[in-house]
């Protein structure tokens, strides 16, 4: 079977937490901005290449508008899955890693020893992992896609490639990380960090690699 991991597109961002003419729900959990929904209906353009036979979403809005094109053109309806929620899913106010690199480099390097440490992607690991897995052996021989976070892509892909640590890539808005499983068990990477559907859509400097 083969996985594919999607990043949600680029949420809409206010200037700050508690912005004229945002409910602390948008603060929590954004809905996608004029360039995410471009992004969206790229990803859903990009993956329409392939037989889909299941779609999964994390429970984010970002995520689950992220998935809307494509489950629209599909006719499918997308499956929650509150496992891939992100690690950061219980924070107050949502705020981007592309923001913090841009406006905040101390802020951005903190949360990147934040993600290393044992409260930190190591933590869901079990729950996204076991997720993941269940799916795997529940569809063999399907296409599933999952919408999910950066925080998630990594997990995932640390555990096919084996590596100890798991905050190693920075998953671009929208950006298409694709698995393949035999039957075997076997597990390998097709792609990681791919965003070339995006072309001007992707976020500026969106692919850089974690330091």
């Amino acid at each position: 079977m083969e996985l594919i991991l999607i990043r949600h597109a680029e949420p809409a961002e206010p200037a700050e937490p508690g912005a004229i003419g945002r409910s602390p729900e948008d603060e929590h959990d954004p809905p996608l901005g004029a360039r995410g929904r471009a992004q969206a209906e790229a990803v859903a353009a990009r993956l329409l290449a392939w037989p889909i036979h299941r779609i999964l979403s994390s429970p984010a809005r970002r995520a689950r508008e992220t998935a809307a094109p494509l489950a629209a053109q599909l006719g499918l309806e997308p499956v929650l899955e509150p496992r891939l929620r992100d690690v950061g899913g219980t924070t107050p106010a949502y705020r981007s890693i592309e923001r913090d690199r841009r406006e905040d480099p101390a802020r951005y390097r903190a949360r990147l020893a934040a993600y290393r440490r044992e409260d930190g992607l190591a933590a869901i690991a079990g729950r996204v992992n076991a997720a993941l897995d269940e799916w795997i052996a529940r569809h063999p021989g399907e296409r599933v896609v999952a919408f999910c976070h950066g925080s998630v892509v990594n997990v995932f892909a640390a555990s096919v490639l084996g590596l100890a640590d798991a905050a190693f890539l920075e998953a671009a808005s929208a950006s298409v990380h694709r698995f393949r499983i035999a039957r075997s068990g076997l597990r390998s990477v097709v792609c990681l960090n791919e965003t070339a559907h995006l072309g001007p859509l992707e976020t500026p400097l969106a692919a850089a690699a974690l330091r």
